[in-house]
């Protein structure tokens, strides 16, 4: 889930993003003929998707995920890696008997692998969904000209988060970030990557976590307002964001290309159950999640 940062890094600004601790698992098993997929995901660019790096015959494929589809929570980007992953495991099994056998696959390589999924997802993505589900934590990406820049954040303290599915977006991502430059928001993705610097040094800060999230907040606010100003929130996103501010929130805000879909409140662990309460009782799925500290 993108913390900070949605649009903006598609337009070469930094972005912050967190993993959830909900799991896709891909599993291959060889079989004769053409290959064949078993999922609990049902998209109609999932096939064609997996076709960008699986063999057209031999394989079954087989797809369970926790992940809501569609919704801002980088569903595609797990799928990507999870079946990057498989697929590597099986390469280096299959060199076991050559003189020299096939090594596991990097992170740079993956990464660089699983652009040919999230591209027949997302037409343009900036890379930072799969850079997350193959790091874990918290994780800064800003794409360059030549390679994109990732670093893994180390968090002073944990961060207390409750996400909140509003429903999926009647807009796909490549379609709400081709709406973005339509617009032409030059200034506001400039903002919003001037408030993800801001956060950066927050989530760093040797402060007491209580101060770290009275400074949090307000930015997580403030980037809410900027992603409303670019038009990509909506009427449903900003009542829970309200909602969940009400409820003890230090602040709100949707996560992901907008549209629909996600958003979430930043709290301290005491006041979680009040934020998951207020969601549910508007009629959405919540759920609580901790990135736990890294230093």
């Amino acid at each position: 889930m993108i913390l900070t940062g949605e649009h903006a890094v598609v337009e070469g600004h930094p972005a912050i993003a967190v993993a959830l601790p909900l799991l896709t698992t891909v599993t291959l098993r060889e079989q004769a003929g053409p290959s064949t997929l078993q999922a609990t995901i049902h998209d109609d660019r999932l096939w064609p998707a997996l076709l960008t790096v699986l063999p057209a015959a031999g394989l079954h494929v087989h797809i369970a995920s926790a992940l809501p589809v569609g919704c801002g929570l980088g569903s595609s980007a797990a799928l990507a890696v999870a079946t990057l992953r498989a697929l590597n495991a099986r390469e280096v099994a299959d060199s076991g008997s050559e003189s020299a056998p096939r090594a596991p696959a990097d992170f740079a390589e993956l990464h660089r692998r699983a652009f040919a999924i999230e591209r027949a997802f997302h037409g343009t993505p900036s890379g930072i969904d799969h850079a997350v589900s193959l790091l874990g934590g918290a994780v800064r990406y800003r794409r360059t000209a030549s390679a994109p820049e990732i670093t893994k954040l180390n968090l002073a303290h944990p961060l207390t988060l409750v996400v909140v599915n509003t429903g999926k977006p009647a807009f796909t991502t490549a379609e709400m970030v081709a709406s973005v430059r339509a617009r032409g928001s030059a200034d506001e993705l400039r903002a919003i990557g001037a408030i993800v610097e801001q956060i950066s040094a927050c989530l760093a800060s040797d402060a007491e976590s209580s101060d770290q999230g009275y400074r949090l907040g307000p930015l997580l606010n403030e980037n809410h307002t900027l992603l409303q100003r670019i038009g990509v929130s909506t009427p449903a996103l900003d009542a829970m964001c309200a909602s969940l501010r009400q409820a003890g929130a230090a602040g709100a805000k949707l996560a992901g290309a907008g549209g629909g879909g996600v958003c979430f409140g930043v709290c301290t662990p005491d006041r979680a159950p009040a934020l998951q309460h207020a969601a549910t009782a508007a009629g959405f799925e919540a759920f609580v999640v901790t990135i736990e500290a890294s230093r």
